[in-house]
């Protein structure tokens, strides 16, 4: 797995700063106002904004190109609707030795892992054959497993990273989703150190995930609980 950023906003924190603080500029020079803030009243204006509409944020863009990852991954991937790809084909490229993602969990179990690798490989001879006799790479493809490896470029900005973090730096996530997010998260930072609270997550996406991250989870779960359950009893009793 090869998780690389080539491409990102430039001057991508005041261009945040900038947008967030239209509604309250009316000068003709506020973007130049804004990059000659200190840096400590741009850091103050990063700290409130974590906490506040998010709008200004999807004016920030990052750029991935992702390789050697499974198909299996890039269909949940491509599954956030507010993003970029460009994939690699297997209806035109001859997939003939190609490579596949075996998974860490395979790792515990030996036979399992070698029948994996069998079948992996008797699935290689055969798609080599079906295209040998003729068959289009478009129709052979139908026996290529899942987990083959595959290459993708992606586009976010950074409202979207912010909204999968939540999800895909979660112990729930899949294992791949989740060491890929961690790169793509690595290769932000690297280029906008100043971005980590937005990638960071400070919740997860779902109440059932926040056993990690809140040692309170169980209490606040049903205090949520009765609190909704209040309400409609309130509703039913009106």
């Amino acid at each position: 797995m090869i998780v690389k950023l080539v491409n990102f906003t430039e001057d991508a924190k005041n261009l945040l700063l900038f947008t967030k603080n239209t509604r309250l500029m009316h000068s003709g020079s506020s973007y130049r106002d804004i990059t000659l803030w200190s840096e400590e009243k741009k850091q103050a204006e990063l700290d409130y904004m974590l906490t506040t509409i998010k709008s200004s944020w999807e004016f920030i863009d990052y750029t991935f190109d992702i390789r050697g990852v499974s198909r299996a991954f890039t269909h949940q991937f491509v599954r956030t609707r507010t993003g970029s790809y460009a994939q690699q084909s297997m209806r035109t490229v001859n997939m003939k030795g190609f490579d596949y993602v075996t998974n860490k969990s395979f790792d515990d179990y030996p036979k399992a892992k070698k029948v994996y690798e069998e079948t992996m490989k008797h699935i290689a001879e055969k798609y080599a054959e079906l295209v040998d006799m003729g068959v289009h790479e478009e129709d052979a493809r139908g026996i290529l497993p899942t987990n083959i490896c595959t290459n993708i470029v992606a586009k976010f900005n950074l409202r979207t990273l912010h909204e999968m973090a939540k999800s895909r730096l979660s112990p729930r996530a899949q294992g791949e989703f989740r060491e890929v997010f961690q790169e793509m998260v690595a290769e932000v930072l690297k280029v906008h150190s100043w971005a980590e609270p937005f990638l960071i997550p400070t919740e997860w996406a779902a109440p059932s995930m926040a056993k990690s991250l809140n040692p309170n989870w169980e209490e606040e779960i049903a205090k949520d609980i009765k609190e909704k359950n209040n309400v409609q009893k309130r509703e039913t009793d009106y």
